[in-house]
């Protein structure tokens, strides 16, 4: 199950992708002139990722300044207000998730990311994991994956239906990929460019870019129940593809 978004043009609108009762995600283009005010239920936490240009977040009469693909964690109880301080539009991406603990607020700099190269030839990509299992959050996680050239990522094939995700992409520099999401009852395959979003609510979820370009994108993962964790379940037909060093866990 998923829903496909082309890339947003309206400016200075917060959009909600998709919401529920246990999380929801929402983007908007922000610039110097068009801010957003950003507000949310009092039992959720959220984060937000900003792309394509830096951006500014008050938090409390607090600045915090982000780089592209820096990320910000607000804490539940906490709204914010987002914009750039440039006439250039900022591309920002909202996660959100409940939450029962009370935790600061705090930033992840894409610059300090600890990198590492996952899979083997064929399905090669670059993880950045900026909130993960051992930050403060009680039901988020969020990082990046950057593809080599040609080469599948999210393989192979697995699912976390204990976890919905939203994806958004950069990188294929007008070329495209295609993310395909399977489930016992269908099989979809949306064509993606970049800054293009997938919501993915169950199901195994691959991608592949067209050759010699990368797909690369941000991923938010909002726990719906169960323990906050990267466990995933392999697709039984890929079970003998090594997968190498992981941020995952089956």
């Amino acid at each position: 199950m998923s829903m496909y978004f082309p890339s947003l043009k309206r400016i200075g609108v917060l959009e909600t992708l998709f919401e529920n009762d246990k999380g929801a995600y929402r983007w908007a283009l922000v610039n110097s002139n068009n801010h957003v005010n950003y507000f949310k239920g009092l039992n959720r936490e959220a984060v937000i990722a900003c792309m394509k240009e830096p951006c500014i977040v008050f938090i409390d009469d607090k600045k915090y300044s982000l780089d592209v693909k820096d990320v910000i964690y607000i804490p539940k109880g906490k709204n914010a207000l987002i914009y750039n301080e440039s006439d250039k539009y900022s591309l920002i991406v909202i996660g959100e998730g409940i939450a029962s603990q009370e935790h600061g607020v705090y930033v992840k700099r894409f610059k300090e990311a600890e990198g590492f190269t996952s899979g083997y030839e064929g399905y090669r990509r670059n993880i950045f994991n900026m909130i993960g299992e051992n930050d403060p959050s009680d039901s988020l996680l969020v990082g990046y994956t950057e593809g080599w050239p040609g080469e599948w990522t999210s393989y192979p094939p697995h699912k976390h239906d204990d976890k919905m995700e939203v994806y958004v992409y950069y990188g294929l520099e007008n070329r495209f990929g295609l993310q395909i999401v399977e489930t016992k009852d269908s099989f979809v395959a949306h064509k993606v460019k970049d800054y293009d979003a997938v919501v993915i609510l169950k199901g195994y979820h691959p991608n592949v870019p067209t050759p010699k370009t990368s797909i690369c994108y941000l991923w938010i993962l909002t726990q719906l129940f169960g323990k906050r964790a990267m466990k995933v379940e392999v697709h039984p037909e890929y079970k003998d593809v090594p997968m190498g060093k992981t941020h995952l866990k089956k």
